[in-house]
């Protein structure tokens, strides 16, 4: 049987280590009681929407998508909903979108979660209105995931940015070991950056 994924956010460990160097994917023998999954039915803000969707892809895949989306910024948004600082940050990645959309930037999320878990992620992202494009890694919480996709030590939030040739320009990374971590601030200085190398 695989081992299974946890975030060390999870665990019991000081609080500097979920806020200063976000969540680590840890591989443990034995499965821990999970955070239940919030039920479409205790949402009282708007219903979701049902037109949101969630779709497996590898790194190959991956690479087309970035590839089709030639001419545009992509910022793409590696979460787990086992990462605490991923949720708390995620409407932050929705807000971008409804900011630049219009500017050039497309945004892709993409759920590290095991695949065992696309419902609890899906909901997570209809609650949030995130009308962007929404992947979730065909190898879940495997270590190919985060090697394929270049993840230190399995480390979220991660995010990339793509210029609009589809370069990587700039990668966001958690590092435990260092006394500054990248901010929200830093993200949105990049997309500007980015755009406004491509403005007319």
């Amino acid at each position: 049987m695989n081992a299974i994924r946890f975030s060390r956010c999870a665990l019991f460990v000081p609080l500097i280590a979920l806020t200063s160097a976000g969540c680590m994917a840890k591989a443990v023998p034995a499965p821990m009681a999970a955070t239940p999954a919030k039920s479409a039915t205790a949402v009282t803000s708007p219903v979701p929407n049902p037109e949101i969707k969630l779709s497996r892809i590898d790194k190959v895949g991956f690479d087309a998508q970035v590839a089709q989306h030639a001419g545009k910024v992509v910022l793409v948004d590696f979460w787990a909903t086992w990462c605490p600082k991923c949720r708390e940050d995620f409407s932050h990645t929705v807000q971008l979108d409804r900011q630049h959309r219009a500017d050039g930037l497309a945004v892709f999320s993409f759920s590290c979660d095991d695949t065992a878990k696309t419902d609890e992620a899906l909901t997570f992202l209809r609650e949030h209105e995130a009308t962007f494009k929404n992947l979730i890694s065909v190898d879940g919480t495997g270590d190919k995931t985060f090697e394929d996709f270049e993840i230190e030590g399995g480390a979220l939030p991660h995010y990339k940015l793509y210029d609009r040739q589809g370069k990587l320009r700039k990668t966001f990374a958690v590092d435990p070991d260092a006394n500054h971590q990248f901010s929200l601030d830093d993200i949105d200085a990049a997309v500007k950056e980015l755009l406004a190398e491509g403005a007319n």
